[in-house]
């Protein structure tokens, strides 16, 4: 009786994980969408504050001010950052400062701080829930050693994360360590669900349907296109935002017009994607007789066609800034329950 109470714990703090995992995912693709990676120039402080500055005022020089080692200011459009503890003088002295040695981005945006800020916020949060989800594992090592090395691996791979959150900023948002991070909170997300399944399959509440071997080839299949298009995505967002910097002369409304080809190969392979998720749904509807399992069949078929749809208005609309973290965000819960589904048959 005692392990059936620890087994609902373990449970309760890995589906706890895994809905701040999709926070997390959430806060960063709006942090995308916006534009805001650079919101906060370091890491893990933002202009060398725990809470971030509210206005421009607070990250210009200021004479006669204390300041502590770390934080920086824009002064003649370059990030400059304290070398020491100091009280200013009445104008800027060289001597207190160093030029931001990671990159030269010097802009500041109180929405874009602290919306970059925010999905700090959330990952520290999801960090806070793995610890003590590891701490659950370690409490039934002996009856599940495997979940507990899923558990440890999640953990560095939030470590590796959080590496790679301070590389994102250090290189000034790099696309391929962009993508990499994506593909890492995908990681973790898959992590969890194993997890809780295996958890929950121990304590004999979890039960898997049948299907056949080409059936369970096809959902795979899915996963995988549904990743290839997420890395896709980053691609074309990163061309969209070279337009954005480099050509003065363009407008939303000209964007699409002016993408590569990996922007068509992205339109075309999500509506083969779609395809490929309602004739998944029209063939195993009946079979998936468990409530829960035919939650997440049913689930699968409403978040691609919201994905799907979100991509329509994007190409249809010059690309709503609103639409954008939208479309991302149901790509990444897609893949997770693609994953679901693969894990829920056999």
């Amino acid at each position: 009786m005692e392990i059936q109470k620890v087994d609902r714990r373990f449970v309760l703090w890995a589906g706890i994980t895994l809905i701040l995992l999709y926070l997390v995912i959430l806060a960063g693709s709006v942090v995308r969408a916006t534009g805001s990676g650079m919101g906060c120039p370091d890491w893990p402080r933002c202009f060398g504050y725990y809470i971030p500055p509210t206005e421009q005022s607070q990250i210009e020089f200021l004479p006669n001010h204390d300041y502590n080692k770390g934080m920086l200011i824009i002064a003649n459009d370059t990030l400059w950052r304290a070398k020491d503890h100091f009280t200013s003088g009445a104008s800027f002295e060289r001597v207190n400062w160093e030029k931001y040695p990671k990159h030269d981005y010097a802009e500041f945006n109180a929405a874009q701080t602290w919306t970059e800020y925010i999905n700090r916020l959330c990952g520290a949060l999801s960090g806070l829930a793995s610890l003590i989800m590891l701490f659950f594992a370690f409490r039934r090592w002996k009856e599940d050693k495997l979940s507990l090395g899923l558990a440890v691996l999640h953990l560095i791979v939030i470590g590796y994360v959080a590496w790679l959150g301070k590389t994102v900023v250090d290189s000034n948002l790099n696309p391929w360590v962009i993508t990499q991070h994506m593909l890492c909170a995908l990681i973790m997300v898959f992590l969890v669900s194993i997890i809780r399944y295996r958890t929950k399959s121990m304590a004999g509440v979890f039960e898997r349907v049948e299907v056949t071997g080409k059936m369970r080839a096809l959902l795979i299949f899915s996963l995988v296109f549904t990743l290839a298009q997420i890395v896709m995505g980053t691609q074309v967002r990163q061309e969209v935002d070279v337009l954005i910097k480099t050509s003065e002369d363009t407008t939303r409304q000209t964007w699409i017009e002016l993408l590569s080809g990996k922007y068509i190969l992205h339109f075309t392979v999500a509506m083969v994607l779609a395809l490929m998720n309602i004739y998944i749904w029209l063939k195993l509807r009946k079979q998936f007789n468990i409530p829960q399992a035919k939650v997440v069949l049913n689930a699968s078929l409403f978040i691609v066609l919201i994905t799907y749809g979100a991509g329509v208005l994007m190409h249809r609309f010059a690309i709503p800034a609103m639409v954008q973290p939208m479309h991302l965000f149901c790509a990444m819960v897609l893949a997770g329950v693609q994953f679901g589904l693969i894990l829920r048959t056999r």
